[in-house]
């Protein structure tokens, strides 16, 4: 049993000035606790948990996504519809030649919403589940543009950059079960704990839509969100433009999509040389209309 954990157990303990009953049987409990939560999450388990983050999420944005009847309805809109059309073929493609650590294929298939907020920004929770405000969409000039927006987030999913935090929010759960194990609370002590560990999701959420994820993990998103699209047989080139054009519409603002991720410059100047390799794709002329079509409405 390693010294990390006891030295938890008695941190925990002194921090909430509780009597400690270190028993066997306690300690026993805990440690097996501790050793499941350092565990990799199951497909089944990421499953569940992205759902939670994504309907999180949605709470944060009032529930306002466009199309929301059509989805009452059990039914795809013509905006969402022509999304998910794009994200799944950009997903088949992330899905086609695994690297080294990606997760698993979603065990309930690939979910894209359209987030009814002019406000540039855009999430992917795990499980499959990917939000992208229709600023961002809008600021996409054609489908290979948009195809690059959906292919980071899914770079995100599929590398499984929300891990992390999830991790945390799990360790978090174990640390109170070992605490109710090992600590006699009163009522009060119990209660301010529950609450602690209640707000362990929002924490989460937090760290992914204020903070951000590193400036590593954001390029690594690129790197592979452009290999993705260029395999999916859009124009890798278009992830440049999209860039160039997101630069332009930002400039120096503060906050957002801005305050979670590099700037559009450094990305491009990340992206450039890999782009160059990847060649140019001529876009066919069918998905300017459709893409036209689909987002006239927005």
């Amino acid at each position: 049993m390693n010294k990390r954990f006891l030295l938890l157990c008695c941190l925990a303990c002194s921090a909430l000035s509780c009597k400690v009953q270190l028993t066997p049987e306690s300690i026993a409990k805990g440690w097996h606790a501790y050793q499941d939560a350092k565990k990799d999450l199951t497909p089944e388990n990421e499953y569940y948990v992205g759902r939670s983050v994504a309907t999180n999420l949605l709470s944060r944005a009032q529930y306002k996504y466009i199309e929301a009847s059509d989805f009452q309805s059990g039914q795809l809109g013509k905006t969402t519809a022509y999304v998910n059309a794009v994200g799944n073929v950009l997903a088949a493609s992330a899905m086609g030649e695994p690297r080294k650590d990606d997760r698993p294929s979603p065990i309930a298939g690939w979910h894209f919403v359209i987030v009814d907020d002019d406000t540039i920004n855009a999430f992917a929770a795990s499980g499959g589940f990917i939000l992208v405000n229709k600023g961002l969409v809008k600021t996409a000039k054609n489908e290979d543009e948009l195809a690059a927006v959906l292919a980071h987030e899914i770079a995100h999913t599929v590398r499984g950059h929300a891990i992390g935090s999830i991790k945390k929010a799990r360790m978090a759960g174990v640390y109170k079960e070992m605490l109710d194990s090992t600590v006699q609370l009163d009522e009060q002590q119990l209660g301010t704990l529950t609450k602690a560990f209640e707000g362990a999701m929002d924490d989460m959420i937090d760290s992914m839509v204020v903070k951000g994820y590193s400036r590593d993990t954001e390029f690594e998103a690129d790197r592979i969100g452009l290999k993705i699209m260029a395999d999916a047989g859009y124009d890798p080139q278009a992830f440049i433009h999209f860039l160039e054009g997101l630069e332009k519409k930002t400039g120096k603002q503060k906050g957002g999509f801005s305050s979670t991720h590099p700037s559009p410059s450094d990305r491009i100047a990340k992206l450039k040389a890999e782009a160059a390799k990847l060649g140019s794709v001529k876009v066919p002329k069918i998905r300017v209309e459709r893409f036209e079509t689909a987002i006239a409405e927005l």
